[in-house]
């Protein structure tokens, strides 16, 4: 059994102490009072776990705000004090909680530039202009861009974006933060991405700041299996995943355990590696084995200053000066630079592989995103793997 996630005492001390202190307190400042996500244990009934709830609470239903039911994770959250938490914890049904946080997308704002990514990707050396793909490139695969929404209406889109999901009640189902539109662009749109016939599904968890709660996240990722299960979309759908939460507690999370489902699922799932240069341990969900954890880099091969790193990064992906579509106009565009621009590079890499070979799981796409990389290029990988994403075009 997992308990509350606890902030001091576990930092290695070979890291660099100042900065994961700090870590450490934005990470605090980041928890949602009073406000829990809970989780059954495995073979639970659902609705008795509910009536036994209600039965702690003195009511006579107990009806959650939110619920989630991902593979073999099920849940809901839960609001009120830490001693009604533990109260619900030590029911017989209950296999643990952890507070609410706040979850944050993974870019950098840069000076304009002109866009490099796509050229990279299709070439074994830096520095080329050219896109060069298969002209099958993503069709009839599905990229669902769990993000701050994505503007459906403009030009580099060509109508290929639907609604798939909100969980922010007090806003329109459009971008209002711009952060969603990039990365949909950049995994598939018309000029600007990888997979330029793949289908985009708006998946939209975090609100106009930037952030939101975990359980939004979860709830995203709930959806997403329903809908790729209800439309017998595996083995051609993938999640870009830009967003992400610093874990320097340790132990283990639902957001941790979400993407993990998802993948065991069979979908692929290509995440952010996340920007605070850092091992990519301390980043949720970017560390869990079975996603595809996506480092940074820039035009000359180097890996972003800010790009965490480890041995937990499966591949590398152009993420600084990445010029994609934006919010607030039907041709707007912003070059901006992050981990989060350089998940949508293999998010849109995994579509197009799908289509171009055929069907794979989610386990099985990142390993051939592995084996096609250009190896030994980058500079200052800092102990990640030293690959960096290619299409394969001959």
């Amino acid at each position: 059994m997992y308990r509350l996630f606890q902030l001091l005492g576990l930092l290695p001390v070979a890291f660099a102490a100042p900065h994961l202190s700090s870590l450490a307190r934005r990470q605090a400042n980041q928890l949602i009072p009073e406000k829990w996500l809970v989780k059954t244990k495995s073979g639970s009934d659902f609705s008795s776990v509910l009536a036994q709830v209600a039965d702690v609470l003195g009511l006579d239903e107990f009806k959650p705000e939110k619920e989630f039911h991902i593979g073999n994770l099920n849940g809901f959250t839960l609001e009120g004090s830490k001693q009604l938490a533990d109260s619900i914890l030590a029911l017989d049904s209950i296999e643990g909680l952890q507070q609410d946080q706040r979850v944050e997308i993974d870019a950098i704002v840069s000076q304009e530039n002109a866009p490099y990514g796509l050229g990279r990707i299709s070439s074994r050396t830096p520095g080329s202009s050219t896109y060069r793909f298969d002209d099958s490139a993503g069709s009839d695969t599905f990229v669902y861009v769990i993000d701050t929404g994505i503007n459906a209406e403009h030009i580099d889109f060509g109508g290929r974006v639907s609604f798939g999901f909100s969980a922010i009640a007090n806003e329109p189902n459009t971008d209002l933060n711009g952060h969603g539109t990039h990365c949909a662009g950049t995994a598939a749109g018309t000029q600007y991405g990888v997979a330029k016939n793949a289908s985009i599904v708006d998946v939209k968890v975090i609100d106009q700041t930037g952030g939101g709660p975990l359980s939004n996240i979860v709830l995203g990722l709930d959806w997403i299996l329903n809908d790729v299960t209800s439309k017998s979309r595996f083995g051609k759908s993938v999640v870009s995943m830009s967003l992400g939460a610093v874990t320097i507690f340790g132990g283990t999370n639902l957001l941790e355990e979400a993407a993990a489902a998802l993948v065991n699922a069979g979908v692929f799932v290509s995440v952010a590696a996340g920007n605070f240069n850092i091992p990519v341990e301390f980043m949720a969900p970017a560390n869990v084995p079975v996603v595809c954890s996506v480092g940074a880099t820039d035009a000359k091969d180097a890996r972003a200053g800010f790009s965490n790193y480890g041995a937990g990064i499966d591949i590398h992906a152009p993420g600084v000066d990445v010029l994609s579509a934006w919010k607030g106009g039907i041709d707007a565009t912003n070059t901006i630079s992050g981990t989060s621009m350089a998940a949508p590079h293999v998010a849109g890499l995994g579509a197009y592989l799908l289509a171009l070979e055929g069907e794979r799981s989610g386990a099985e796409l990142c390993n051939r995103i592995i084996d096609l990389s250009t190896k030994d290029v980058i500079t200052d990988v800092s102990g990640s793997p030293n690959r960096l994403a290619f299409n394969g075009v001959a």
